[in-house]
């Protein structure tokens, strides 16, 4: 397991002693990160999906971008995804090359565009047709050829959160059956530049039923028959990613089930496609592999509720005040014999959202006590930010 108490310490992975580590951080709030349970996630996501004849495992790089994160998913055998300039360098830094990454995001620049051609990505996934008239010319300009897959909108509904659907026509991503005679056409004008490989989806995060991106896979793969009938000829369909966890329990069983319910989908959707398949993993693969330490700066009572204000808060976790995220939170040292109260967990931003967790029931709580943001390792540091000033949060990796 990826969290678990030794002797009422909470340990993450077997060597991570979470209070050891609080306190030569001298209790200033910290990320930390387990590459074990990463690698047990990875390989079993690979498991899942081994009936593919042709599979490539696409790392979404903004769920965690540390250093060693992305070195040890390369070591792994694992490629990235990407969706900007700035993630491109990142991914290079760090072992990636050029084939390694697809390159997708809905607003790339023109600068985007010829860092992505200069570097040889393995494919860019489009957007819309102007973008692909923009990729055009600049391939143009540079006399390559490019591959490119288009990213459809299937039209579907995952039960997720609101901000995070994106595979819907009131969403900006993606193009619908609508776009294709364009589509062909901003294709034709470029034989010797553009090279139409496949198409891609996307149509969420979080999703933890799976039965809208089932009848996604079916949508995209009529969409596919129809770019054939046009007479293009491709061997690749990206399904993207968006598989979740389950952030209200700890049974990482649930996880598993879950991506190998992921895997016997896909493949039984997918195992009569000759060319390659691509997914875009992320949260799946990180998210239970990290914790946010923090410490309890103060207890206030009031007549209405009790507040434990901590010294990390929204702007070092977002998800919980963007999203209403609930995550676990876990005392990092624990003792039954107290009596359990009822908190909001807030932070010290100058804002009401700023909370991490409302109406907690936990153990009685004192200053200067350690806490675990559970399940804090995507979407954490790398959505942190530095509002009023406080600084952002270290990271520590366990090898």
């Amino acid at each position: 397991m990826s969290l678990n108490y030794q002797d009422e310490k909470l340990f993450l992975g077997k060597t991570g002693d979470l209070q050891e580590i609080m306190s030569a951080n001298q209790g200033e709030p910290c990320y930390v990160y387990d590459l074990n349970n990463i690698s047990i996630r990875y390989k079993n996501l690979k498991a899942s999906l081994s009936g593919l004849k042709n599979l490539k495992v696409h790392y979404a790089l903004k769920a965690n971008a540390h250093p060693e994160i992305l070195k040890h998913f390369k070591s792994l055998g694992a490629h990235v995804d990407v969706v900007s300039s700035g993630e491109i360098k990142k991914a290079l830094e760090n072992d990636f090359v050029g084939s390694d990454v697809i390159f997708s995001g809905v607003a790339k620049s023109a600068a985007e565009i010829k860092m992505a051609l200069e570097v040889g990505v393995k494919q860019i996934n489009v957007e819309s047709p102007q973008e692909l008239l923009r990729i055009g010319e600049i391939a143009q300009s540079y006399n390559k050829k490019v591959e490119v897959a288009f990213r459809m909108n299937p039209e579907v509904n995952p039960v997720t959160h609101p901000y995070i659907t994106t595979g819907m026509t009131e969403n900006k991503f993606g193009m619908d059956q609508s776009f294709i005679p364009e589509l062909v056409r901003i294709l034709k004008n470029f034989p010797d530049h553009l090279d139409l490989k496949g198409l891609t989806m996307h149509i969420g995060s979080q999703l933890i039923d799976l039965s809208a991106m089932k009848e996604a896979i079916q949508k995209l793969r009529s969409m596919y028959r129809e770019f054939e009938v046009h007479g293009f000829t491709m061997n690749r369909i990206d399904i993207g990613g968006g598989v979740g966890i389950h952030y209200d329990k700890m049974d990482e069983e649930a996880d598993f089930s879950l991506m190998n319910e992921y895997g016997k989908m896909v493949c039984d959707e997918l195992s009569d496609f000759e060319g390659e398949v691509l997914v875009e993993p992320g949260r799946v693969l990180v998210g239970r592999c990290g914790v946010l330490l923090c410490q309890v700066e103060y207890i206030k009572t009031t007549s209405h509720k009790v507040f434990a204000i901590l010294n990390t808060g929204m702007h070092h976790i977002m998800r919980p005040a963007l999203y209403q995220a609930n995550h676990r939170i876990l005392p990092v040292v624990k003792n039954d014999q107290l009596s359990k109260k009822v908190y909001d967990l807030v932070g010290p931003i100058c804002e009401s959202t700023d909370f991490l967790g409302r109406n907690r029931n936990l153990q009685e709580l004192k200053q200067g006590d350690y806490l675990a943001i559970c399940d804090a390792g995507a979407y954490g540091f790398c959505m942190a930010n530095d509002y009023n000033f406080h600084e952002k949060p270290k990271e520590i990796v366990l090898k």
